[in-house]
């Protein structure tokens, strides 16, 4: 069985493409995901982040801070991932005329407008799995069903 310690250095050195001992401070989130590990934005922001900084903000994240950050981050039960009825919820209060699906040009202009945006490589990820090849319709019900058995996740 693999320790946390070792799940942490993979997952991290996945994204330290140069093998500098650090990564770019937009990877962090992405990173914590692999992990399972799934902070608010404001959570991430505001204490995440910064405990990862050496003394002065960076625009880089070292192995050895954001393994103690994650270790940490690891024991705390508020990082669990939404259930799936949450998503479905989330995904409905945008389908205001009860359709069933969400356009993928609507939704790729909320994910890179509305809140934190998210980056276009994270947009692009998403909209392969969850777009439907032929209508270009995101149908959330398949998308979360999907989602959460690709995961071992559940309610």
């Amino acid at each position: 069985m693999m320790t946390n310690r070792r799940l942490i250095r993979d997952a991290f050195q996945l994204f330290d493409k140069e093998k500098k001992g650090s990564v770019v401070q937009e990877e962090v989130s992405t990173i914590l995901r692999s992990l399972n590990i799934y902070p608010s934005e404001k959570e991430l922001i505001k204490e995440i982040l910064p405990a990862m900084y050496e003394d002065e903000p960076t625009a880089f994240v070292a192995l050895e801070r954001f393994e103690a950050k994650t270790l940490q981050l690891m024991q705390e039960a508020s990082m669990e991932p939404s259930s799936d009825e949450t998503m479905l919820q989330a995904f409905r209060f945008l389908d205001k005329e009860g359709k069933g699906y969400i356009d993928a040009s609507t939704m790729r202009d909320l994910l890179t407008t509305k809140g934190v945006p998210f980056r276009e490589k994270e947009v692009e990820a998403f909209l392969e799995v969850a777009k439907d090849k032929e209508t270009g319709h995101i149908y959330y019900e398949d998308y979360v069903g999907l989602l959460y058995r690709q995961n071992g996740m559940g309610k």
